[in-house]
């Protein structure tokens, strides 16, 4: 739905198409958003690796955080985009090494083994999620529909995915891309979902091999690898571990800097400037958000955090769910207009961000906190929608090209 768009188009960003449909305000906003959702994920990337790091060689987290931000930004801003696709391609390999011998070792240290683990995870509801028709909890339908939204973001409306499908050669190249994705990504999902019910029921048999407080659960990975793996297979572990997170912090440094140079700097501060003068500005942007993202991190932990992919999935929402519902806005309809899609965008965040601070897990939810991107993308879909209906239609040559709504020309 939105890869002909992109390609047509041909852009460095996703967010000019926004611009062509509705105005520069859209883009700007949408670019924000996307922005705001990559600096604070880049952020937890950098946390999650450190914990490992830090249980590994002793050293504090903080600093754990600036070596792995130094050397992701380091090779990123030297290689620009062909450096992230080639060592992504890489690390991808190791990282599905590592999580196969994870997954094998852990196995062994269950007597019964994957039956064992199977019967347990049902039993302790931690292989598969209840299927009652709750968004208050985390239920088989609240993992659906708040993952439905999640992709949409991630491969429709985010700058990280669209960079890559902007350098395949065709539409159909484009494609295979997405399947490939799609395809790949799905048992890998499964295998580290399956990891981590095989280390809940692990440390159930033995737990006394756990030596870790409970808000440092985080950990639990990164313990099990030091204190439970032959020193050579751990070596791996923890080498696949870092691939992984250098492998996402680098694609989500390098479209970082795109959206920056391209939707804010060329064009409001010097839309005039060469080539190779953009090429130097996006290499000291590169360097410049490498720290900033350090630093946010170091802060995040700080602060202190219960889990770092409960943390990440509900607040991504805050943004992402915004940022679908503004794409779907001028793909699908024709009524849509810039005012009313830049207020209700701005609005739904402001209520999903309301509604975050009335309400705690430990009083109950109202609604689970995983949805948060689902309400932000229906809210700014409704109010901009319902918005747009006061004053005239949009002109048939506004619209051309740029919905997929039927269009009359007048």
């Amino acid at each position: 739905m939105f890869l002909p768009f992109y390609l047509r188009l041909d852009v460095t960003t996703a967010y000019e198409y926004l611009e062509k449909r509705f105005g520069l305000n859209v883009r700007l906003l949408a670019s924000g958003l996307f922005i705001s959702k990559r600096l604070f994920w880049m952020a937890l990337v950098a946390l999650a690796p450190s914990l490992t790091l830090s249980t590994f060689t002793g050293l504090k987290v903080e600093y754990c955080i600036l070596i792995i931000g130094v050397v992701a930004t380091i090779y990123t801003g030297l290689g620009g985009m062909s450096a992230v696709i080639w060592t992504d391609a890489v690390q991808f390999v190791i990282l599905m090494l590592g999580q196969v011998l994870i997954f094998i070792f852990v196995i062994m240290g269950v007597d019964g083994g994957l039956g064992e683990i199977w019967r347990m995870g049902l039993a302790e509801h931690k292989a598969w999620a209840s299927f009652e028709f709750d968004l208050s909890q985390l239920t088989f339908w609240t993992m659906l529909i708040a993952g439905a939204v999640l992709a949409l973001s991630d491969l429709g409306t985010d700058q990280l995915m669209v960079q890559r499908l902007m350098t395949t050669r065709d539409e159909r190249h484009a494609r295979q891309s997405l399947w490939f994705n799609a395809i790949f990504k799905f048992p890998a999902m499964v295998l580290l979902l399956g990891i981590g019910v095989a280390l809940y029921c692990f440390y159930q048999v033995n737990p006394h091999l756990l030596e870790l407080a409970p808000e440092d659960y985080d950990k639990i990975l990164p313990y099990f690898v030091v204190t439970q793996l032959p020193t050579g297979i751990s070596g791996i572990v923890i080498a696949a571990i870092f691939a992984a997170a250098m492998s996402s912090f680098d694609s989500g440094l390098n479209c970082l800097v795109a959206a920056f140079t391209v939707d804010w700097y060329k064009r409001l501060i010097h839309p005039q400037e060469t080539d190779r003068a953009y090429l130097i500005r996006a290499k000291l942007m590169t360097f410049a958000l490498g720290l900033a993202v350090a630093i946010l991190s170091i802060l995040i932990y700080e602060m202190g955090i219960k889990s770092i992919i409960d943390t990440s999935n509900t607040y991504l929402g805050f943004f992402g769910g915004g940022l679908v519902g503004i794409f779907l806005l001028g793909i699908l309809t024709r009524r849509a207009k810039a005012l009313p899609t830049v207020l209700a965008a701005i609005l739904s965040v402001a209520l999903v961000v309301l509604l975050d601070l009335h309400q705690s897990e430990a009083e109950g939810y109202i609604l689970h906190p995983y949805m948060y991107g689902v309400v932000s993308c229906g809210l700014t879909m409704f109010l901009g929608y319902i918005g747009s209906l006061i004053g005239p239609e949009l002109p048939y040559e506004k619209l051309h090209g740029y919905t997929l709504a039927k269009i009359n020309k007048r």
